[in-house]
């Protein structure tokens, strides 16, 4: 076979799909009948990616989404900068839903910012914070959440810190980290409801390149990515999203 013959056949699998995996690409190749070896394999995908036809998308992930997804940090630039004067070595990271608010399908009438950090600490992060004018809710639960819309701004929610990977920037959490907690504070507290939710992940990860290696392996580490999978696989018309 031509190293091109094989190249056609990874752009024709890959030109309907926003993001696909290396072990689909194969069961695809393999259900066509195409021999190839995977030292020829390798090298058509790097120079498809080369070419700007697939971008990588995270360990045995392509996508064909041009542009990578930039977070906005500004909502949660002055709480970062206000715990870090006083609490210089304190471990701790942080995500607000007005990070998402282009993705919404109905703007929140208020946005939330959530604090992760050391369990041990997190009673004295919140009289810090509070002290600091915020609305603050440590570690809340699904009967707490009513509370939460008697405020209009700067409502924080403290959660124990999840054990994963540091961020290059120990304090922002990347988006994919964001799509997995936000299912999880959906389940939590019902802070939107679910088609909300969906409607806003469908909205970042086929308009914007995730790493879709990361966000399944931090879903796994949450015990979600079984209906993290569920929900992006029903975007299959839009996405054509797989998993191995």
């Amino acid at each position: 076979m031509k190293k091109s013959h094989l190249k056609d056949y990874i752009l024709n699998y890959a030109k309907s799909r926003y993001y696909f995996n290396l072990q689909d690409l194969r069961n695809y190749l393999m259900q066509n009948g195409i021999d190839y070896t995977e030292e020829n394999l390798k090298k058509s995908i790097y120079r498809t990616k080369r070419n700007k036809i697939i971008y990588g998308s995270g360990r045995g992930w392509y996508s064909t989404i041009r542009e990578e997804f930039v977070l906005d940090t500004k909502p949660i630039e002055r709480i970062i900068k206000l715990i870090n004067k006083d609490f210089p070595f304190l471990k701790f990271c942080c995500w607000s839903t007005e990070q998402l608010k282009a993705f919404f399908h109905h703007l929140p009438t208020q946005f939330v910012t959530f604090i992760y950090s050391e369990k041990d600490f997190l009673s004295s992060l919140k009289d810090f914070v509070e002290n600091n004018d915020y609305n603050v809710f440590l570690n809340p639960q699904k009967n707490e959440a009513e509370k939460f819309v008697h405020f209009r701004n700067q409502t924080v929610i403290l959660r124990p810190s999840i054990t994963y990977r540091e961020p290059k920037d120990q304090h922002v959490e990347k988006i994919e980290k964001i799509i997995v907690d936000l299912y999880m504070e959906v389940k939590k507290i019902n802070l939107i409801d679910m088609e909300e939710y969906k409607k806003i992940v469908l909205n970042i990860v086929s308009n914007h390149r995730v790493n879709m290696s990361e966000l399944l392996d931090y879903a796994h580490n949450r015990k979600v990515r079984s209906q993290i999978e569920h929900i992006i696989m029903n975007f299959n018309v839009s996405t054509n999203a797989t998993f191995q």
